[in-house]
């Protein structure tokens, strides 16, 4: 499909506003036309000074003032009509950039969570908020300045030609160079460099958002220089592409500007060409008269047309992002949905991969966890565990295969109903700015008083609640209160443990854990584990020996899978790792 250019992709936001832009283009048109009439007033004027030969006497007073009020009535006459072209170019970007952004919001509420771990908030967040400005921006200035940009030199040369084709030919040449670096400037290099331009913008800005919102956590917990070191990674890319950008239309932007602000040196020697061999100097005189008065116009419009094709380039890029996350699918709704009789999951020859044509993240995967058990996914990073976690919960759908609860596919049943049975524990412990007690009950509203100190209570909380100053009603992250890793995740297993969900996903939940925590929070495990359904993701094998199945990927394949025990005696993967994680352990001790 041809790609639209990014005034259609904009008029199709518009709505019932296209005629407020129609309107705007058209007295932005008018606006121009009328500037040039007070130049042809202008020249007028100059015509009847050199025809009079210096003799003011000869000149029609009466002519000449009527002259003056055309150039001041056409000048004011252009001013205002270009006023009325930004105010409805003002009123279409506000409501056009209105509706864009409630689209675009609502749009991503409703896409895959699987989406969202992909496409961190910092970098949704430049998209909602700074590439939509540039999209207001574009609508209430750019384009009207565009429109008069481009019709002033074509009316200038359409007048030009009607006094002197010859000397319109000669200014003619330098322009259409001009225009022709202008549309290589475009077209090359610089459209994909604007692109990775507004790429490492969204980059900078999720790194400088995660560094903000974590600086207090961070700075109380000593991890200042990796988190900042993140942010000065962005920075470095950011200030890379920039520098790239510039200097790829370094040598485009000054042949332009050598070419377009040249042309008084096409002008004159061609002038004095055609001056030596014209029949009628007076004529010639007049003529040259003209252009020397226009050409300084030409030029300074001609130049705004340089930025305007710049701003325009940057402009397509932010469009292109937007349409991107616009573009995205929300997971399909099954018209009529089932429940399942059990809690039994079942991945049946399971394939997926996140991009069209990319690696299989899993590659015909079969796999039961049955209801009551426990199975831990374990190897090397990358192997597909955590892909297999999104696919039972649906923040993807499988590509091939099925997923199943029970007898019933996942894409069969109803999303939030499935959610409502599933408590998941990610490793990265995600806790609000409101107290404990509304941040442990903020999965299950309504919840008892009693209910969320029992949940904190067998979370292994209550070291935490009796070293803060108001327990469980402390507000997180004021007053100088902040959370280590460890103590975070245990406060999200309370969350857990209050939902009580049959069905738990552990994705790597004592990752960030120091020894003492990591003791705390298996205790918490045991807890939330006791008689649910089961899918762990871990790294630190200590926590999968008592699994009822433990499943080794590598590459998206299952290589290995049985019981600690069984696996052990097999020799294989599985052996390896945990050999080689005892001897870490051992090391760390020793040391």
């Amino acid at each position: 499909m041809k790609k639209r250019g990014v005034f259609a992709h904009l008029f199709s936001y518009m709505g019932r506003f296209k005629i407020t832009m129609v309107l705007s283009i058209i007295l932005a048109a008018v606006a121009a036309v009328l500037n040039l009439s007070a130049f042809v007033c202008v020249y007028n004027v100059g015509k009847e000074i050199v025809q009079s030969l210096g003799d003011f006497s000869k000149l029609d007073q009466a002519y000449m003032k009527e002259l003056g009020w055309q150039a001041v009535f056409l000048i004011s006459a252009s001013f205002g009509t270009y006023g009325f072209s930004l105010l409805f170019s003002h009123i279409t970007a506000f409501n056009t950039v209105a509706k864009i952004r409630i689209h675009l919001v609502e749009h991503i509420g409703q896409l895959p969570l699987g989406y969202h771990s992909l496409n961190p908030s910092g970098k949704q967040r430049k998209i909602i908020e700074k590439n939509t400005d540039n999209m207001e921006t574009l609508i209430s200035h750019q384009i009207p300045d565009f429109v008069q940009s481009a019709v002033l030199p074509v009316a200038f040369l359409v007048f030009m030609f009607m006094y002197d084709w010859r000397l319109s030919l000669i200014c003619l040449l330098p322009i259409l160079i001009g225009f022709g670096v202008l549309a290589t400037m475009l077209k090359g290099t610089s459209e994909g460099l604007a692109k990775q331009y507004q790429k490492s913008a969204e980059d900078i800005s999720n790194a400088a958002t995660e560094y903000v919102r974590g600086i207090s956590v961070v700075k109380v917990f000593g991890q200042t220089a990796n988190s900042f070191r993140r942010y000065k990674a962005a920075v470095k890319e950011y200030s890379d592409y920039v520098i790239q950008y510039a200097l790829s239309m370094e040598n485009s932007d000054s042949i332009y500007n050598t070419v377009i602000n040249g042309i008084f040196f096409f002008l004159i020697p061609g002038g004095i060409i055609l001056f030596n061999g014209s029949r009628d100097p007076e004529r010639m005189i007049l003529s040259f008269i003209f252009f020397a008065v226009l050409i300084p116009a030409v030029v300074t419009i001609l130049n705004r047309i340089m930025k305007s094709s710049s701003n325009m380039m940057v402009a397509s890029s932010s469009l292109d992002a937007i349409e991107k996350i616009l573009n995205e699918q929300p997971l399909p709704q099954a018209a009529v949905t089932k429940r399942p009789d059990n809690y039994n999951i079942t991945l049946d020859h399971v394939s997926f991969s996140y991009e069209e044509g990319a690696e299989k993240a899993l590659d015909d995967i079969s796999l039961t966890i049955k209801q009551g058990t426990i199975t831990a996914l374990v190897g090397e990073s990358g192997g597909g565990k955590s892909t297999i976690a999104n696919l039972i919960t649906r923040f993807w759908d499988v590509q091939s295969g099925s997923v199943k609860v029970g007898c019933i596919d996942v894409r069969d049943m109803d999303y939030n109903e499935w959610m409502n049975q599933v408590s998941i524990v990610f490793q990265d412990t995600n806790l609000f700015k409101m107290s404990i007690a509304d941040n442990v009950a903020f999965y299950t509203p309504g919840a008892s008083r009693d209910n969320i100190l029992r949940a904190l209570h067998l979370a292994q909380c209550d070291d935490i609640l009796e070293k803060l100053p108001d327990g469980a009603d402390t507000v997180i992250g004021t007053k100088g209160v902040y959370l280590s890793g460890g103590e975070m995740q245990r406060i999200s297993l309370a969350r857990a443990i209050l939902k009580d969900a049959p069905v738990v996903l552990l994705d790597e939940a004592t990752a960030f854990a120091d020894a003492e925590n990591e003791h705390l929070i298996q205790k918490a495990l045991d807890e939330l584990l006791r008689g649910k359904t089961v899918l762990m993701i871990a790294h630190r094998l200590s926590t999968v020996v008592h699994a009822d199945q433990i499943c080794v990927l590598e590459r998206g394949t299952i290589v290995e899978r049985g019981t600690h025990n069984e696996l052990l005696k097999l020799g294989g993967v599985y052996a390896h790792m945990f050999h080689e994680y005892q001897n870490s352990i051992s090391w760390r001790i020793g040391g």
